[in-house]
């Protein structure tokens, strides 16, 4: 939705000239997108057949002269905390905690059903992956995902949006969430360019089987404005180069230098598809539960890097939790 604003016009009495007075624009907020209601339960559009075949999505091209925006500052740390479903089982099998190079997840735990691809349709008209995961929310049915999966270089909406938890090797095990609202901050696509420190996007999906996405995987935590500058450095996702985006993977390499705006980066080989995934502080090796503070937004060739969940975030959560 647009909103047409209409300057008065004033009259400066000593030159007796008319003169438009400048409108203010809009503050940045949470801008929502209503997805067509063309899927059921994401079946009727995504095959099997047609999720293998969807393209890894990857980050947008870097517009030239384009100006990076600074975010709010943050404010007090907000944590929501998990929720197990009622059928997690706790694994207490470890993970390697020093490991740029990506490897498969085999420790299980609740991040091995919350953690899932994002199927959706760009402005191109191509089908793309990337990934998600569920967080704990008031209705139960908010996925974070990435900014730039939800809107494309050219400010485009995607369609057709479906969310499957703990997808492996062409399977939905809990079903095909079809997204109904998407959110991303309205400062994040600026001026024609898209703001790395603000690649961020939540959808809202509707119930399969008449339960919400929370109530059949369960939902990690999620952490705003955290006040520690240290991260637990795992990341998880579906990249295309790791076991060709069948299975989820992970990095927990040491952290690197910030660029490109982000907060937080770290050293992961993980590649197109893995847009989206969840980073953690706070991870729990036996219940496989953490707190979300970044999803993997941007990577270079040894580097990934991750937004700030600060104030533009929560309120970006707010409003998705409440729509």
């Amino acid at each position: 939705m647009r909103t047409l604003y209409i300057a008065g016009l004033t009259t400066l009495t000593l030159a007796l000239v008319a003169h438009p007075a400048t409108a203010e624009p809009p503050a940045d907020g949470p801008l929502a997108h209503q997805l067509p209601t063309t899927l059921a339960a994401g079946d009727d559009y995504w095959t099997p057949a047609r999720m293998r075949a969807a393209a890894p999505l990857t980050a947008p091209a870097a517009k030239a002269g384009a100006k990076t925006v600074t975010p709010f500052a943050a404010g007090e740390q907000v944590d929501v905390a998990p929720t197990l479903s009622s059928a997690t089982r706790q694994w207490a099998v470890p993970y390697v905690t020093t490991a740029a190079k990506q490897l498969t997840w085999k420790s299980r735990g609740l991040i091995a059903k919350t953690a899932g691809k994002v199927f959706g349709t760009g402005g191109n008209g191509k089908d793309f992956v990337a990934s998600g995961n569920v967080v704990t929310s008031d209705d139960g049915d908010v996925v974070v995902t990435v900014g730039h999966a939800l809107i494309d270089n050219d400010g485009r909406w995607s369609t057709n949006l479906v969310f499957v938890p703990a997808y492996k090797n062409g399977t939905a095990p809990y079903g095909k969430f079809a997204a109904r609202t998407m959110f991303i901050w309205s400062g994040y696509y600026k001026d024609g360019a898209h703001q790395p420190p603000l690649d961020f996007g939540m959808l809202v999906v509707k119930p399969v089987k008449s339960k919400t996405v929370l109530q059949t995987v369960g939902g990690q935590g999620i952490r705003f404005n955290a006040t520690t500058a240290g991260t637990s450095n795992l990341l998880l996702g579906y990249p295309s180069n790791g076991n060709g985006g069948q299975t989820l993977q992970y990095c927990s390499g040491a952290s690197a230098n910030p660029a490109y705006g982000m907060k937080y980066a770290m050293l992961c080989d993980m590649g197109g598809g893995s847009s989206g995934g969840p980073w953690f502080q706070g991870f729990n090796k036996v219940t496989g539960t953490g707190y979300q503070i970044s999803a993997h937004a941007l990577r270079n060739s040894t580097t990934s890097y991750g937004a700030y969940f600060g104030p533009e975030a929560l309120k970006t959560f707010r409003a998705a939790e409440a729509a």
